[in-house]
């Protein structure tokens, strides 16, 4: 007889907690791409507020007035 071998509980729960991972992780890839494509979209100049040159003006008004 060369039929398939009978598991045995533990190998066949073996067999599933491998399928779980297996799940899980193409899972959590899948979620990995989603996350990335959408920060893709922001623009750079919405993350972070470009900081603004401070003319001489500016800076002789902000010593004089505090701020």
């Amino acid at each position: 007889m060369m039929g398939k071998k009978l598991s045995t509980r533990e190998e066949q729960a073996i067999d599933w907690l491998k399928n779980e991972i297996e799940k899980d992780r193409a899972d959590l890839n899948k979620e990995k791409q989603r996350f990335i494509e959408s920060l893709k979209n922001f623009k750079k100049d919405e993350i972070a507020k470009p900081k603004e040159k401070m003319t001489l003006w500016k800076k002789i008004k902000k010593v004089l007035t505090g701020f």
